[in-house]
C-alpha cells in the first residue's frame, strides 16, 4: 500500500444533502473531506516546474466557490482546448484512469457541459474533470478532492488572476488529502442516479477520448511484470439489429478474464463479444484485481489462472440501444 492509499478512506455511511462537512467555515465537498477535524485554509500555493519551465499552482477553496472560480480559470485558457478527465478505478495497483479527448473542444462547450453535470463535478469523490493546451502549457484540471491545480507558463498572468479573484497566496499551504480523509462516490441519496462513471459515460458519448495508459500499467508497484493477471472490466455493449430482431439490444456487464495485458485483455474482449454477434462500446473500467482478493466463489470459477480466457461475465442489465457512445479506448 503506498502513501497515498494509507490516507484514503472509503466512508461506510451515506449523508443527506444537509451534512456537508464544515470546518471553520470551510465547506467540503460531500464526496471529499477529512477524517479528522481540519481546518483547511482558502487560498493556493506555487512552485516553479523546472524540467517543465511553467509554473504549478494548487488552488483550494470552501465548496460554494468552486464553479465560479473553476470557470473563470478555465475561461482563461485559448478558445479551444483538450478535455482531460479522471475517475476512479478498482485496479489494485493504482487509483485513477485519466482519459484525454482525441480533438481540442470548445472552452465553452465544456463549460456546459460541468453545468450540466456539477453535482459530480464538484461533489463526486471518484471524479475530475478540466483541459489542457498544448505548446506553451496551460493546464486547469478540478481533481477528485476538488482542489484546482493550474500549470501555466506566465506567472504574471496567473498571480494578478488569483488576486483580482481574492484567492490569497498561502505560504507552506496545508491540504486536508495530505492527512487521512475520506472519499464518496454520488449517489449520497437512493433517489439520485448520476454519478462518476454515467458522467464518465455521457463524456464519452460526446467526445472521442483515449486511455492515457501509463508505461507501467501492466507492471507491480515495484515496476515489475505481473504477468497472467485477473481482470475485471465493466463495460458497455450491443447487439446489432437483425431480422429476427429489429431493435438493437444494449446491455452492462462485467467480464472477468486472465491476461497479460491491457491490450490483451482489450482484444480478448472483443472477441467474446464477436463470438457471440456483440459489440463492446465503452469500456467503463478496466481493473487488475489479485487472485487472491476474488471472492471464493469466483476463485472457483477460475479454473486456471493461468490461462488466458474469459471466464465469468456477470447477469447484464439491458437496455433500448440508441447508438454507440463515443469511447475510442485504444491509445493510438
Amino acid at each position: 500500500m503506498n502513501e497515498r492509499e494509507r490516507l484514503r478512506r472509503f466512508s461506510p455511511c451515506r449523508k443527506s444533502v444537509s451534512e456537508r462537512k464544515r470546518s471553520d467555515g470551510f465547506l467540503y465537498p460531500f464526496g471529499s473531506y477529512p477524517e479528522d477535524k481540519f481546518s483547511q485554509r482558502t487560498g493556493y500555493d506555487s512552485k516553479f516546474i523546472k524540467e517543465g519551465k511553467y509554473f504549478y499552482y494548487q488552488v483550494v477553496l470552501s465548496h460554494e466557490r468552486i464553479l465560479p472560480v473553476l470557470f473563470d480559470l478555465l475561461n482563461a485558457l485559448p478558445e479551444k482546448a483538450f478535455i482531460v478527465t479522471q475517475i476512479h478505478t478498482d485496479d489494485y495497483y493504482k487509483e485513477n484512469d485519466t482519459y484525454v479527448s482525441d480533438e481540442p473542444v470548445e472552452v465553452e462547450e465544456l463549460l456546459r457541459w460541468i453545468e450540466g453535470w456539477k453535482d459530480v463535478a464538484l461533489d463526486d469523490g471518484f471524479f475530475g474533470i478540466g483541459a489542457f493546451t498544448e505548446g506553451p502549457t496551460m493546464e486547469v484540471f478540478l481533481d477528485e478532492h476538488k482542489t484546482i491545480h493550474v500549470y501555466h507558463h506566465d506567472p504574471d498572468f496567473m498571480e494578478e488572476t488569483l488576486e483580482r479573484l481574492g484567492i490569497p497566496f498561502v505560504m507552506d499551504l496545508r491540504l486536508y488529502w495530505d492527512e487521512p480523509h475520506y472519499h464518496e462516490s454520488l449517489p449520497l441519496l437512493t433517489e439520485y442516479s448520476e454519478d462518476y462513471l454515467t458522467a464518465f459515460e455521457d463524456l464519452a458519448d460526446k467526445y472521442d477520448l483515449l486511455l492515457d495508459e501509463d508505461e507501467d500499467d501492466d507492471t507491480d508497484e515495484d515496476g515489475d511484470p505481473l504477468g497472467m493477471t485477473c481482470w475485471k472490466i465493466e463495460l458497455r455493449g450491443y447487439k446489432p439489429k437483425s431480422e429476427f430482431d429489429p431493435t438493437p439490444q444494449g446491455f452492462y456487464s462485467t467480464l472477468y478474464l486472465n491476461a497479460e495485458s491491457r491490450d490483451d485483455a482489450t482484444d480478448m474482449v472483443e472477441m467474446y463479444m464477436e463470438s457471440k454477434d456483440e459489440y463492446a462500446d465503452l469500456f467503463l473500467q478496466m481493473a487488475r484485481v489479485p487472485e487472491e482478493l476474488l471472492s471464493a466463489g469466483l476463485r472457483r470459477k477460475n479454473h486456471d489462472p493461468e490461462e488466458p480466457v474469459v471466464w465469468f461475465e456477470s447477469e447484464r442489465i439491458e437496455f433500448k440501444w440508441n447508438q454507440p457512445g463515443g469511447l475510442d479506448y485504444r491509445p493510438f
